[in-house]
């Protein structure tokens, strides 16, 4: 069965759409625009913005506030989607801004491939550790998404995959100089300028 996704009289899903979106930003994840960071001795909170998670475009309207922060431990604010819980036409459920935490480190976040088999995937804003039941070491983990940064990482792959086509390159040149200048027998037809040393059978030309 072929199913179309932009054509006439087709449903584009938000499976497909998603799935395309994180393909052109290389699995990033981040924030295009706001999502500024505060915090209070016991609230964190995520100014409006809008910021993308594995292919899915969120916007925070009037802020996200997590609040009543008290017990001791360690951290992340996070936007956690999670896709098998059911949306509704008002209600968007697969996604939340929460805290999770740990009493003795920073929580390893959960980030399955949400694009394939994986139904939750964690986007962390902040960390920060709650001591004598205040939050302290506020820290920003926001990454950002901008066409400047995606054409650098390109770029750097790019010229990584020129540098080692060059090194390449220049360890034959090498060897084959080395080759040269050790000696060697060498058959069939010849061509060289320069001076020819070592053994040569077959037919050979100097170029004058």
């Amino acid at each position: 069965m072929l199913k179309g996704h932009v054509f006439n009289l087709q449903t584009f899903t938000s499976e497909a759409f998603a799935l395309f979106i994180d393909k052109f930003l290389n699995g990033r994840s981040g924030v295009a625009t706001g999502c500024a960071l505060s915090n209070t001795s016991n609230s964190a909170t995520i100014g409006e913005g809008y910021f993308v998670v594995r292919g899915r475009f969120l916007q925070i309207i009037s802020g996200e506030t997590v609040s009543s922060i008290t017990a001791n431990g360690y951290y992340s604010l996070i936007c956690e989607i999670d896709l098998s819980k059911t949306n509704t036409a008002d209600a968007l459920n697969q996604a939340v801004i929460k805290v999770v935490s740990n009493t003795s480190n920073y929580p390893e976040l959960t980030q399955q491939d949400i694009t394939a088999t994986g139904t939750i995937y964690q986007y962390e804003f902040a960390r920060f550790k709650v001591e004598n039941g205040s939050i302290t070491d506020f820290t920003d983990r926001r990454t950002f998404i901008d066409f400047d940064s995606i054409y650098d990482v390109i770029q750097n792959e790019a010229q990584s995959v020129l540098d080692d086509i060059e090194q390449a390159l220049q360890e034959v040149l090498d060897g084959s100089a080395y080759l040269l200048k050790t000696g060697g027998t060498i058959n069939g037809d010849l061509e060289v300028t320069g001076t020819i040393t070592g053994n040569i059978t077959g037919n050979a030309r100097k170029c004058k």
